[in-house]
C-alpha cells in the first residue's frame, strides 16, 4: 500500500510504500529526515522524531547522503558543527554557508534537495 506522508522537515510529501501505524518511525526519501507517524486517517500525520540535535542531524545528512549517492569532503565536520551551532542560536539546521534562516534554508536546503550538488558537484 502507498501513503503520502507529508514530511515537516522539508514541507514535502513524499510516498511511503508499506503499511504505517501510529508509533512507527519513518524516513523521508527527500530530505532525510525520521519521522513519527502521529495519525492515520483521515490522513497520515508524522513530526520529526525527538532526538538530540547532534544525533538528528549527523542521521539526517547521512541518510541523505545514501540516497543521494553523496559522498562527503574534508569539510563534512566543519558543516556539521556549523549545523549545531545554527541549531543552537535559531532552533533549526539552517545552512551554515546561508545567511537567511529561513526555511528554504533547512538541511538539506532547497537547493540541495533539487540537485545543486549534482550539477556543481559539491553543496553550496
Amino acid at each position: 500500500m502507498k501513503h503520502s506522508i507529508p514530511c515537516e522537515v522539508c514541507r514535502v510529501s513524499f510516498l511511503y510504500r508499506g503499511e504505517v501505524e501510529p508509533g512507527q518511525v519513518v524516513v523521508c526519501s527527500v530530505c532525510g529526515a525520521e519521522l513519527e507517524i502521529k495519525e492515520t486517517e483521515p490522513e497520515v500525520k508524522a513530526v520529526r522524531l525527538m532526538q538530540d540535535p547532534e544525533t538528528e542531524i549527523r542521521r539526517r545528512v547521512e541518510t541523505f547522503a545514501n540516497l543521494r549517492e553523496y559522498t562527503f569532503n574534508e569539510d563534512k565536520e566543519l558543516v556539521l558543527e556549523g549545523l549545531v551551532d545554527k541549531h543552537k542560536m535559531y532552533g533549526d539546521f539552517y545552512c551554515p554557508c546561508r545567511f537567511e534562516n529561513i526555511a528554504e534554508n533547512v538541511c538539506p536546503c532547497l537547493a540541495t534537495r533539487m540537485n545543486e550538488v549534482r550539477k556543481l558537484g559539491h553543496c553550496y
